[in-house]
């Protein structure tokens, strides 16, 4: 990489972020399709948090810096467009045919699902499984609901506090507050602490609730704010240093080959969301071989139907699970037809119609060619 440094332009489309989309959708996939012992997919899930951080900040923030406020019916009506419409889709037909296979959703289920809280409902009350064991389609949607808690705040907190100069310290104490807890929590639930707090299934505690996975999206959103400051030339130089840049692909190595129990529930998280505050902006912003490799089309196509991807391909885990449990050549099959069907399907028939309202909306999205 080169020592010139150009942060990404959050006000036009910038394909390589589609890019880092489609990659983080393919690390989950396939760690979700058998190879979640050689392939970081939860790392993927970060990916995504980051990058939400920092585009929607930073797109607040352009807004904010212009007129001098933010319109908040606008924000959430784009949120709404851009997520509900097909993960309502996606609930009603995934949630009714585990039904008619023997599946049990109760109300409550289908409302936390629709009204982003899986992540809770799954931790203390859980999605109920096959008799078999096939497990519900709907336990993804956790991380739709983590992302969709800091929405809920972040906007009138960014507004309230950017002008003054606390935006970026709420943000540092966010990530520096979420680390403790996991700390605290890590030990607590492990010496049997009630239900109350660990919930039914301790194991999943830290990975899939809000007040524990929140700072992934704060670091992305700490990028943004810098960027839009005075600290933007100095987070420039940083981005553009390659020894800043060999740190950061160190911290990640790191974090994938080091094993051990309390580092992965605990500090993974926060080791990963700041190696991403050099790399994306650097593999997005700067020329390079791999921006290259992140503008490729097939690429950039997977990136943009990456939502739907990730909708549905918890769905094809389920029903392949439940037609070939044997996991066989018959199960991947199944799993990645489902899959590409329904993405597809999600993708030109609920999201790109969704586009022209969110543009009516002050959205940026682009959408490209039909393929």
């Amino acid at each position: 990489m080169t020592h010139t440094s150009k942060l990404p332009d959050t006000q036009r489309y910038v394909p390589s972020l589609d890019g880092l989309r489609a990659c983080s959708v393919l690390l989950v996939i396939l760690a979700h399709f058998g190879l979640d012992g050689f392939v970081p997919g939860g790392f993927g899930v970060t990916a995504f948090f980051w990058i939400s951080g920092y585009l929607l900040t930073a797109q607040m923030l352009v807004e904010i810096k212009a007129t001098g406020r933010l319109n908040f019916r606008r924000f959430y009506l784009r949120r709404a467009l851009r997520l509900m419409p097909a993960a309502l889709a996606y609930v009603l037909i995934a949630a009714g045919a585990f039904m008619m296979i023997g599946g049990v959703m109760t109300g409550w289920a289908w409302l936390w699902a629709v009204l982003y809280g899986a992540n809770y409902y799954d931790l203390f009350v859980m999605f109920k499984p096959l008799p078999s064991g096939v497990a519900s389609p709907l336990t993804h949607l956790w991380s739709l609901a983590v992302e969709e808690h800091f929405y809920i705040l972040w906007p009138v907190a960014l507004l309230l506090l950017y002008r003054a100069g606390w935006a970026l310290r709420l943000l540092i104490a966010v990530c520096v507050a979420v680390l403790l807890w996991r700390i605290w929590l890590y030990q607590s639930c492990l010496s049997g602490v009630t239900e109350a707090i660990c919930g039914l299934r301790p194991e999943y505690r830290l990975y899939k609730a809000t007040d524990t996975r929140i700072d992934s999206i704060a670091w992305g959103a700490m990028v943004a704010v810098i960027a839009a400051g005075r600290g933007r030339s100095w987070l420039s130089r940083l981005v553009a240093s390659p020894t800043a840049q060999a740190a950061a692909v160190a911290l990640l190595l790191f974090g994938f080959v080091y094993r051990a129990e309390p580092f992965r529930e605990v500090w993974r998280y926060s080791l990963q969301g700041i190696a991403l505050c050099v790399l994306i902006p650097a593999v997005t912003g700067m020329p390079s071989l791999v921006r290259r490799v992140l503008e490729w089309r097939l690429i950039v196509y997977v990136g943009r139907l990456s939502y739907s991807i990730y909708l549905w391909h918890w769905a094809g885990v389920t029903f392949a699970t439940w037609a070939e449990p044997s996991h066989g050549v018959a199960w991947v099959g199944v799993a990645i037809a489902v899959t590409v069907l329904c993405a597809r399907f999600g993708y030109y028939l609920i999201e790109r119609p969704m586009v022209a309202l969110r543009r009516r909306a002050g959205s940026h999205a682009f959408v490209g060619p039909a393929r």
